[in-house]
């Protein structure tokens, strides 16, 4: 038994009328009534009584004409959740971040966002600066904070954040119980330092402090994730230099205190593919830069 036997039989069913039935579904008159009788005997009843001026249904017509709409109704039903269920995965926004954007900015405007846009299908995915570029170049990632420089001339960018260098140490190291900290003296610890292939800019910009300070540090591991940093960190392999953001991030073992001095900013950019149109990204945007109080660009 197929769908269409019940649209067929539903269809006589109510015009009580095989020519208008065959009509309606825009169905020949002989195949039409031959699809009936296929499902008379698959059921084994009849289920319309015919004459040449006169159809009725018989009793077991009347029951099967309740649930024959009743399943088409059904199968209707399954269409359209299905065909909305794709739209849903149509209508999506990928976005990849850095710590930063998940302390700093995420916690504020994605309510706004989902309250706006409630059937958007959000997905975060936490990426280096490389991947990020990489996926917004392939337009598998739609918008991203990430590193400065950005590079690829298709690319689009504005500052998000602007960060302070900031110095993060083991919480019982000596030098975690002054206010504020000369990197000269924290050198002194193994230096734990963001791999460049991964940091973007901010590996430069470290580097840069470093030698405008005169400081040479002994580095013991270069480290691809932030979260691994903390970690290792907090076992006393080394300290480290990041943004200030890590000062959100809680872990008990770990110290952040501000550098002596006019330590370097570093910048958070957000960053989409210039051909990129989709109105929920324009929303996007717009929330991200309102929650930091900014005029979008």
């Amino acid at each position: 038994m197929e769908l269409r036997h019940l649209r067929y039989f539903v269809a006589v069913a109510e015009e009580l009328n095989f020519t208008r039935a065959a009509a309606r579904l825009n169905t020949a008159q002989p195949s039409f009534s031959q699809q009936i009788r296929d499902l008379e005997m698959e059921i084994g009843t009849p289920l319309l009584l015919r004459t040449k001026r006169h159809v009725e249904l018989t009793p077991a017509g009347r029951v099967f004409l309740d649930e024959a709409r009743l399943v088409l109704a059904q199968a209707q039903r399954a269409l359209a959740l299905a065909r909305h269920a794709a739209q849903l995965d149509e209508r999506r926004l990928t976005i990849g971040f850095l710590p930063s954007a998940e302390v700093k900015i995420f916690p504020t405007m994605l309510t706004v966002m989902r309250a706006r846009f409630p059937e958007l299908n959000l997905i975060f995915r936490s990426l280096t600066t490389a991947e990020q570029l990489d996926g917004l170049s392939r337009r598998t990632v739609d918008v991203g904070f990430l590193r400065l420089p950005v590079g690829d001339p298709a690319l689009a960018y504005e500052v998000a954040l602007t960060e302070r260098l900031m110095a993060v140490m083991p919480a019982n190291h000596h030098l975690a119980q002054q206010a504020d900290v000369d990197i000269a003296e924290l050198a002194a610890f193994p230096f734990l330092r963001i791999s460049p292939d991964h940091a973007g800019g901010l590996h430069g910009i470290v580097e840069g402090y470093l030698r405008d300070h005169k400081v040479e540090v002994n580095t013991a591991q270069d480290v691809d994730n932030v979260m691994t940093m903390m970690t290792l960190v907090g076992l006393g392999t080394g300290f480290a230099l990041l943004p200030d953001y890590v000062a959100h991030l809680l872990f008990r073992n770990v110290a952040t205190r501000p550098l002596k001095g006019d330590p370097p900013w570093v910048d958070l950019v957000m960053v989409w593919h210039r051909d990129n149109h989709a109105p929920e990204l324009a929303t996007f945007r717009a929330l991200v830069n309102e929650t930091l109080g900014r005029t979008s660009q």
